[in-house]
């Protein structure tokens, strides 16, 4: 497919660079070929976006193109009239976001999320979708045929919303209770901006690996893998959606589920694309959603890609750690800094648990960081990272 792209430049709350560049590789990541860039430096027209005269503009350039795309999301009269006026089909921002979403969603909460955020979109669409139909009124006191008929579709998609909203309250539940069984583990949460190289990370901690690509949005749902850190520590690392600017709200609230994660761990690794010449905005973006989402959860800036040029040029934000995940480049420093961070509040400790108490023996494995054990003739001796309280709690096991 190919498609000719519109965009406005104004004063906004984005970088408009940053905008047009992501709008390309939104359209890549659609296998949509950019054959025309138009911009207009103007505030957005109530009705159609750009101005008339940029309208005759596009209209001349169209040739073969499949569609026109703008990069903001459009009014339903704005998305009426452009079409009109250009006899192509125009798609937004937003919609080119949901295509994708839609087409890397997996499991069933993730294309669950993305069909609420696809309902939510094309809700107050109805209206300019059937705009024909409105001359199909009757007399004075009466709904025409097209009206009834735009109702009707509204009933049906809030029915089935609401029926989406019950399924996704249910797979909600069934994520809770996976995260209460293993609430004795301590979670690393993976944030960031898309294609900043979370993926490539987690696959680097753990052996189950997961999808990764050098394009945006390539993974959706959050993975959660074990890993094992320096001495026998077992952790959990999860990998979430990726963020980026001008991200429709509707697609945070879909995806705030999932995003609950974050705010469940111990530690946030906000992954950073260093050769971005975008860097510090991506990391706004990103620190702006994990503040909507109310997270306050202890964050290290994992600042990757760092054998890249522009890397060099970078003033970090603390804490900080410089990494290549794709060359394996200074992993060791990120699981140190990893360490001394989620294990400030733990202490090593020896305790001897004698045989007839396997039960307490099986508790401490699972609750605590088994460092060593050996199984001596009367009890099994027991090297573990845990909390202080536990020395104090188990102090009857140590020997002096």
């Amino acid at each position: 497919m190919k498609a000719i792209l519109v965009a406005l430049k104004y004063t906004t709350d984005y970088d408009f660079d940053i905008s047009i560049k992501e709008l390309k590789e939104l359209c890549r990541a659609c296998q949509i070929e950019v054959t025309h860039i138009v911009t207009q430096a103007a505030d957005p027209n109530k009705t159609t976006y750009v101005g008339i005269g940029k309208i005759k503009e596009i209209r001349h350039l169209i040739e073969d193109e499949d569609m026109v795309i703008f990069n903001e999301e459009l009014t339903p009269l704005q998305l009426r009239n452009i079409s009109d006026l250009l006899g192509i089909e125009v798609k937004d921002r937003t919609d080119l976001i949901l295509r994708i979403f839609e087409s890397r969603a997996r499991t069933k909460e993730a294309k669950l999320q993305v069909e609420v955020a696809r309902l939510k979109y094309e809700l107050p669409r109805l209206a300019g979708a059937h705009e024909e139909m409105y001359s199909q009124q009757g007399g004075s006191g009466f709904r025409g045929s097209g009206e009834q008929q735009i109702e009707i579709e509204r009933r049906h998609i809030r029915r089935h919303m609401a029926q989406v909203y019950k399924e996704l309250r249910e797979v909600t539940k069934e994520r809770q209770t996976q995260r209460k069984r293993r609430e004795n583990m301590k979670v690393v949460a993976l944030v960031g901006y898309t294609n900043a190289g979370k993926s490539t990370l987690l696959n680097l901690f753990t052996q189950k690996k997961v999808y990764s690509e050098d394009m945006l949005f390539a993974t959706l749902e959050t993975s959660t893998r074990q890993a094992v850190l320096k001495n026998n520590r077992t952790i959990l690392m999860s990998d979430t959606v990726g963020f980026i600017s001008q991200l429709p709200h509707h697609l945070i609230e879909a995806f705030k589920s999932t995003l609950e994660e974050v705010k469940e761990a111990d530690l946030i690794l906000h992954v950073v694309d260093a050769s971005s010449p975008y860097v510090n905005k991506q990391i706004e973006v990103t620190n702006m959603v994990l503040k909507e989402l109310g997270v306050e959860t202890p964050m290290l800036y994992v600042y990757n890609k760092c054998d890249l040029e522009q890397a060099e040029f970078i003033v970090p934000r603390d804490p900080y750690v410089f990494i290549s995940a794709k060359n394996n480049l200074h992993i060791d420093k990120l699981e140190d800094e990893i360490i001394k961070i989620i294990y400030k509040d733990e202490e090593r400790i020896t305790l001897y648990i004698p045989y007839e108490e396997g039960d307490l023996y099986k508790k401490l494995i699972r609750e605590t960081t088994l460092i060593k054990e050996e199984f001596q003739d009367e009890c099994i001796a027991i090297t573990i990272e845990a909390p202080t309280y536990y020395a104090n709690k188990y102090s009857r096991y140590r020997k002096v």
